[in-house]
């Protein structure tokens, strides 16, 4: 039985546990909600092959555990596992969970179907190429010409460009092309 503990107080147990990407899945209806708090302040973080995460607080003994769970409310046909479910970590203690890292991300990544920032952020993390024109910009994710900077200040474009090593270079007021350039060791 896989059980889940914040500041010695159990949070959720469970026999029927989902392992994803080395995070244990519980029902929700094994979690003590009366003890989770939708959190306000974290923004939802997007996953180009799980969705959408919206995270809670842990309120135990008056003691706060910021953002320390998470849950995909319509998770994608790839992690549909998922659905009905929440994952812990930022310091909760999960015990007894099946061992190994479960379900991953295929590979290769299916685009599917997704268009816009979404499918943007899928780009920066799959493409081998360290330098995206706007032609290919706009055949993986249909994003137009004239919307790839507004489409870039996008929180999770922002994420995705930050850990992926992304920028965003040339157009506007300048003679280069508009395009995004994957950061090299030496950059």
């Amino acid at each position: 039985m896989a059980k889940a503990f914040w500041n010695d107080t159990l949070i959720a147990e469970s026999d029927d546990i989902i392992v994803v990407e080395g995070n244990a899945y519980f029902p929700i209806e094994a979690v003590n909600f009366k003890l989770l708090v939708k959190n306000i302040s974290t923004p939802p973080t997007y996953c180009h092959w799980k969705g959408m995460a919206t995270y809670y607080d842990i309120i135990v003994h008056g003691e706060t555990n910021e953002s320390a769970a998470w849950r995909y409310f319509e998770p994608y046909d790839e992690a549909a596992i998922i659905d009905n479910r929440i994952a812990f970590w930022n310091g909760v203690l999960v015990a007894g969970k099946p061992e190994g890292v479960g379900l991953v991300e295929q590979d290769p990544s299916p685009r599917a179907g997704r268009t816009g920032w979404e499918a943007l952020c899928w780009l920066l993390s799959k493409t081998d190429k360290t330098a995206l024109s706007e032609k290919d910009i706009f055949d993986n994710t249909d994003i137009e010409e004239i919307e790839i900077r507004r489409v870039w200040e996008n929180y999770d474009v922002q994420r995705y460009a930050s850990q992926y090593k992304w920028n965003l270079t040339g157009g506007g007021t300048t003679d280069l092309p508009l395009q995004l350039e994957k950061a090299t060791d030496g950059q």
